[in-house]
């Protein structure tokens, strides 16, 4: 597997078609990381790869997120997600369900903590179990 391939459950194979990174707090002017921004994140983070991609079909590798116990805000503990936000089309020259289709895709969100590549090996982990098959689009060239 080079960095550009994947083999998910299934034997399917996908390849990684585009890719959008950012700082995850990129242009967040005032607060600071705790649960209700996180939430904020994710949601435009969706609203981002729909945008970016034209697709629908998203999965979220869920981060995880370092938890300060010990220092609390007006909105509560900070709880940081990793530093870079990733977007990426995964491709796959088969259909599963639309044979008249010509390929497949789905759009998968991550977090990590500094730009890929490489891509973190935890992520990696994590790509490999999307349930690709059951959530994937697919279109016609």
């Amino acid at each position: 597997m080079d960095h550009f391939q994947f083999i998910l459950k299934d034997d399917i194979e996908v390849t990684l078609a585009s890719i959008h990174q950012e700082i995850t707090y990129n242009g967040l002017l005032e607060g600071y990381p705790c649960e209700k921004v996180n939430n904020m994140v994710l949601h435009n983070t969706k609203i981002k790869a729909r945008n970016l991609f034209s697709m629908d079909e998203i999965y979220i590798i869920q981060p995880i997120i370092k938890a300060d116990e010990e220092q609390h805000g007006s909105f509560g503990k900070i709880m940081e997600l990793p530093l870079v936000t990733c977007i990426a089309t995964l491709m796959c020259r088969k259909v599963f369900r639309d044979q008249d289709k010509h390929f497949s895709a789905l759009t998968v969100i991550w977090f990590q903590d500094q730009y890929a590549f490489p891509i973190q090996k935890d992520i990696i982990k994590e790509i490999t179990t999307v349930p690709f098959k059951e959530i994937c689009g697919e279109f016609h060239y």
